[in-house]
């Protein structure tokens, strides 16, 4: 398991932060991310887990079936 990080600092770094997350979580980001990383990668990948009151995304891998 890794871990990456997005920190926001300096003037109005909690509200961006919160935009942020809810770009990725309500406004189409997931979708993108999700289905980049499944083309480009070896596994598909799913949003597996979200927490609103921490902001943490847990993004699952799992292997491609074969063809």
């Amino acid at each position: 398991m890794k871990t990456v990080t997005f920190t926001f600092v300096g003037q109005d770094s909690d509200l961006m932060a919160q935009t942020f997350y809810t770009w990725f979580v309500d406004g189409g980001l997931e979708d993108q991310v999700v289905d980049t990383l499944s083309e480009m990668g070896p596994s598909n990948v799913e949003l597996i887990e979200i927490n609103n009151d921490s902001f943490d995304l847990v993004m699952g891998c799992s292997y491609k079936p074969e063809k």
